[in-house]
């Protein structure tokens, strides 16, 4: 009897180091998989774009006397438009980020010249429509930031006036 209870107490200690072995190897392996998904995502990143500003006006989104239209894409060509030097943004969440915040620094130096500015690019005569940021980061469609002028414009044969 004691004879049993000595090679089950010495198969319990065995089935519980080759357990313990495969739970580190598994481990092991689950932590080289996740290495070569990281790899993967900033091999991604390796291809750098420009990113593009572009300023629309509420009518070309959708905002007609304060009603919005579903959404989608902005019509037509933006008023503004603002590329960025050299290729230096990645494709990805990332560059979306940074193309964003350089978008809003070249947009903050000119904002309070924007209106001869719009008003002077815009082709026809606008009243009382607010102008919003988009960017267009690796050739993708314009995306809108959210970010808009907090003013309103009003612009007569390519002339700025108040509204």
């Amino acid at each position: 009897m004691i004879g049993i209870r000595r090679w089950a107490i010495l198969a319990a200690f065995l089935w519980l180091a080759i357990a313990s072995e495969a739970r580190k190897k598994l481990k092991r392996d689950e932590l080289e998989s996740l290495k070569s998904i990281e790899t993967d995502i900033d091999e991604e990143f390796d291809e750098l774009e420009s990113c593009q500003c572009g300023v629309f006006m509420s009518q070309q989104i959708g905002i007609r006397e304060g009603r919005r239209r579903p959404r989608g894409p902005p019509e037509g060509k933006p008023v503004v438009t603002y590329d960025t030097e050299s290729p230096s943004l990645p494709c990805g969440t990332g560059g979306f980020k940074h193309c964003i915040s350089k978008c809003l620094d070249v947009i903050l130096k000119y904002l309070p010249r924007a209106g001869p500015v719009i008003c002077g690019a815009v082709e026809r005569d606008i009243y009382r429509e607010k102008a919003f940021l988009f960017i267009r980061n690796c050739g993708g469609q314009w995306t809108p930031t959210n970010f808009s002028a907090g003013k309103e414009f009003c612009c007569t044969d390519g002339q700025h006036h108040k509204c």
